[in-house]
């Protein structure tokens, strides 16, 4: 999995680039079947600038993108660590949801195949 971290006014320790590649890189076991070199995940940080009555609010993108389909997630918050958890859950659960789909879609159009050529009337 390919890594691109980016950042607008803030500066990105090193702890927090391998903190991201440790939680963003276990999404690839739900990736199993597409060649990790072709997965790129973008992450971007940014400083949001407003009215807060107290502390920094910080804002994540999270893209992850391959041949095909491209998942995006975005936080906010004022801790970045706590920020990439909950990206990287919301990014789980949207792969989960694809791959179920792409199975049941895969499952009803053997069953209508079935039927069609009278291979199993339970179908």
């Amino acid at each position: 999995m390919k890594f691109i971290i980016k950042s607008k006014d803030i500066k990105i320790s090193q702890d927090l680039n391998l903190y991201i590649e440790k939680r963003i890189g276990k999404l690839g076991k739900f990736l199993e079947d597409i060649n990790p070199e072709l997965i790129e995940a973008i992450i971007e940080f940014e400083k949001i600038i407003g009215r807060q009555k107290q502390g920094e609010i910080f804002e994540a993108h999270i893209n992850l993108q391959f041949p095909g389909k491209f998942f995006r997630s975005e936080v906010r918050g004022e801790n970045f660590f706590s920020m990439i958890d909950d990206a990287k859950e919301e990014l789980e659960i949207e792969i989960i949801k694809h791959k179920t789909k792409k199975e049941t879609l895969f499952i009803r159009g053997a069953r209508s195949f079935k039927k069609l050529y009278g291979i199993s009337p339970l179908a």
